[in-house]
Formats: C-alpha cells, sequence, structure tokens
C-alpha cells in the first residue's frame, strides 16, 4: 500500500513538471513575440525622436545669420540624419523579419551553442539529446523547456553584446565597466549561441 501511494506521488509530482512547463513553453513563445514589438517600437521611436532632433537643429541653423554657425550646425545635422535612419531602418527590420533573417545568416557560421556539446559529454541517450538541441524534434513538454531556458540566455547575453559595442562606439565615461560587460557576455553567447533566440522573433 504505501509503495503505491509512493507511485501515486512521484507521478503527481512528474505530472505537475510536465504541466508547469507546458505553462512555461506559452509563456516563452509570448515573451519572444513581445519582446519583438518592443524592439521595434523602441527602435523606430529613437529614430524619429532624431529626426525631430535633426530637423531643431536644422531650424536653428536657419536662425544664425553667421556663415560659421550654420556650418557647424549642419555637421551635426547629417550625423543625426543617418543614425535616425539606421534606427528606422532596423526597427522596420525586425517588424518584417528581413534583419532577423540578416542576423542569422551572418551569425550563424560562428561556431556557438557549446552548451550541447557539454550536454553531449553526460551519459546521455543521443535521441534525447537531439530533440533537446533542435525544438523542432522535441516530443516532450521540458525537452522544449530546456531549449526555451537556453534561448533566453542567449538572447540575453546577444543583447548586452550588442549594447557593450554601442557604448564603445558612443566612447562612455567608464569603458573600463563596458569593457567587462562584454568580455563576460562573449562566452555566454557563444556558450548559449548568438541566434538561438531569432527564430522564435520571426
Amino acid at each position: 500500500m504505501e509503495i503505491s501511494n509512493l507511485d501515486d506521488s512521484i507521478v503527481d509530482i512528474i505530472n505537475f513538471f510536465e504541466n508547469f512547463c507546458i505553462a512555461f513553453n506559452h509563456y516563452a513563445h509570448i515573451y519572444f513575440i513581445i519582446l519583438k514589438y518592443i524592439f521595434v517600437i523602441v527602435l523606430v521611436g529613437c529614430g524619429i525622436l532624431t529626426f525631430l532632433k535633426a530637423r531643431g537643429i536644422y531650424f536653428k541653423s536657419r536662425a544664425f545669420s553667421k556663415e560659421k554657425e550654420e556650418t557647424k550646425i549642419d555637421q551635426l545635422t547629417k550625423p543625426r540624419l543617418i543614425v535616425g535612419t539606421v534606427y528606422i531602418v532596423m526597427g522596420s527590420g525586425i517588424l518584417f523579419n528581413y534583419l532577423i533573417f540578416f542576423l542569422i545568416w551572418l551569425l550563424d557560421p560562428i561556431p556557438d551553442r557549446l552548451i550541447f556539446t557539454f550536454f553531449s559529454l553526460e551519459d546521455i541517450d543521443p535521441l534525447a539529446l537531439n530533440r533537446i538541441s533542435n525544438i523542432n524534434l522535441a516530443i516532450y513538454p521540458h525537452e522544449k523547456t530546456i531549449y526555451y531556458c537556453i534561448a533566453i540566455a542567449s538572447f540575453v547575453n546577444t543583447v548586452h553584446i550588442f549594447f557593450s559595442v554601442y557604448l564603445f562606439l558612443n566612447k562612455v565615461e567608464k569603458p573600463r565597466r563596458t569593457f567587462k560587460w562584454l568580455i563576460i557576455t562573449i562566452p555566454g553567447g557563444i556558450l548559449f549561441g548568438f541566434t538561438t533566440f531569432m527564430p522564435f522573433m520571426l
């Protein structure tokens, strides 16, 4: 009787775990979709604000009568127009997926997702390992959950890398801290992959 109760408890725990994984997988799917549109809004918004700022500088330059002042302000306007255009192109690229496809094509040759290599060092069934490393082959909810967790880690590390590069290009006040973030997140990108999360944003 006690053995039967123990078996029932184990089955209940397994069922709870699988149901939790199903709920988490649904959450992760929504998470990446919402994340995509947040990126679009932020990038397009930054582009529009940059254009408005450049427009304000342009009209300000017309208000000056000195030629040197006009030349100086025009030199500030052109880079802002370029940056604003880049922001809007990136936002539309994420919205219409062509930037995501381009990044997948560009970053895919980089050797990454080494975490699956570490999994293979353990005594794991090769078929189960294939299902974990490819979400399209996954059968059980917990296999998809493992892949989604790796994809979230991939997203966090990849965004930190892009953000660190952006800060370097804009000459931040504390470059050493930015460099530390870059050194920390590059191994994470190699471990979890630079493009693991991107297909979920398509």
